[in-house]
């Protein structure tokens, strides 16, 4: 039994090559138990994102989990394909384990630290959950994956500070206003940096966001995904007056915010408003900064703020890879004591076989005892017997690769605890 990850990542596989992979939650949901059922796979748990696609599969044998995880794959481009050729990679047990909490970590993420990663490990497994595709040995897998990865996040700083500028422009404006809840903010632009400026706004509180665009359908293409409203880019001045928070990201050559379009507005205004100007070349002027209500920041100010989140991420690389080992450790203990499960069964059955037989020929001569001293004759060596059996059951248990490295002299002073002092051994 073996468990296996075999996929591709945006370190190996351009956005082309990841894009053919993508597996969507309904796709997931439709096909997921299939999936484990045409391979012959044991267990089975897809995690795809944009970055990623990774299959997890446990099963019986190397070469049929192998076969099983490129099948999925080779069918997810539609033709028997060589993965090799696209730089498919895979890991077994404790590479596969370890791997999978780098993952979860976010160790392995394009933007180190980054919290969705751990979202999305935990819904690749409740849809394995659903499929019944995930049995006990993925599920105790991606269990302590999602553990993994909130211990990284709450005992290290490896999520702290921002590190895109969207971000740092929000963190920016959580500080100069101590709360967003309610606020109303005003989007110039409706490109992918103003996207996940919105989406960050969103999550933060801010109550109502306000698109602007150079093209009218866009701006309500943007405005709808999030439940804004959309304005002619030509009337924007206007709604100055009331909106507290305002980003650009537009790709025009020169200024489209000036003290001659924004000054009167910004004359009357008694309350602050925050202006951060995403755009290279700037589109705000940075004249508006003289007047006393207004909060200017230009891309340069929060790349100073993203290197410096970016160092502090990076200066928590060792404490996360040390949380990454010792989870790992502890799983692969857990994982490889399963095997011994048999062995300690078959252990314990031979020897009581053993001991009923004695017991049972000479009590066979010792007709005169009563029931209740037979009674007691046969607990006294159940007793004996489960004590003895002790040390080696645990020991076994404890750490079966270890036992794998000791010679057989010391292997037996190890089971048999006869390197503890007082048993009659070294101490």
């Amino acid at each position: 039994m073996l468990i296996e990850v075999g996929g591709l990542n945006h370190k190996v596989a351009p956005l082309e090559i990841r894009e053919k992979l993508a597996f969507s939650g309904t796709e997931l949901k439709r096909k997921l138990g299939r999936m484990a059922d045409f391979t012959d796979l044991e267990e089975l748990v897809v995690l795809s994102t944009c970055n990623r696609t990774e299959i997890y599969a446990y099963g019986q044998e190397k070469q049929a989990v192998r076969v099983g995880i490129e099948g999925i794959l080779s069918e997810k481009f539609g033709s028997q394909v060589d993965l090799s050729s696209v730089s498919f990679y895979n890991y077994i047990d404790e590479r596969a384990v370890n791997h999978l909490f780098r993952v979860s970590s976010s160790l392995d993420s394009m933007v180190l630290g980054e919290n969705q990663i751990l979202g999305q490990v935990r819904e690749a497994y409740r849809l394995a959950q659903e499929a019944l595709s995930a049995g006990r040995i993925l599920s105790r897998l991606f269990e302590q994956a999602v553990r993994v990865g909130k211990r990284a996040r709450t005992e290290t700083a490896i999520s702290s500070g921002a590190v895109s500028v969207s971000s740092a422009a929000v963190d920016l404006a959580r500080k100069i206003f101590g709360d967003l809840a309610g606020r109303e903010a005003l989007i110039l632009g409706a490109g992918e940096t103003s996207e996940l400026t919105i989406s960050l706004l969103i999550n933060s509180g801010v109550e109502s966001v306000l698109v602007a665009n150079r093209t009218y359908r866009k701006a309500v293409e943007l405005a709808v995904t999030y439940h804004g409203t959309a304005v002619n880019f030509e009337e924007f001045p206007e709604y100055l007056e009331k909106a507290d928070i305002l980003i650009s990201s537009t790709s025009a050559p020169g200024y489209v915010l000036t003290p001659e379009r924004a000054g009167d507005v910004l004359v009357r205004r008694t309350r602050p408003i925050f202006m951060i100007d995403l755009a290279v070349p700037r589109d705000i002027d940075p004249a508006l900064a003289d007047y006393e209500t207004c909060f200017l920041y230009n891309i340069d100010d929060l790349e100073s703020v993203v290197e410096k989140n970016v160092e502090e991420r990076k200066s928590q690389l060792e404490l996360v890879e040390e949380i990454v080992a010792s989870e790992t450790a502890d799983f692969m203990n857990w994982y490889e004591s399963l095997a011994v499960v048999p062995l300690i069964k078959s252990l314990h059955d031979n020897m009581n076989r053993i001991r009923s037989e004695e017991v049972n020929k000479v009590l066979g001569k010792l007709g005169h005892l009563s029931e209740d001293d037979r009674w007691k004759i046969e607990q006294l060596t159940v007793q004996m017997l489960k004590k003895f059996l002790h040390g080696p059951t645990s020991r076994i248990k404890e750490n079966p690769r270890k036992l794998a490295r000791m010679d057989p002299v010391e292997l037996l002073r190890f089971l048999f605890k006869l390197d503890e002092e007082g048993a009659g051994g070294r101490k």
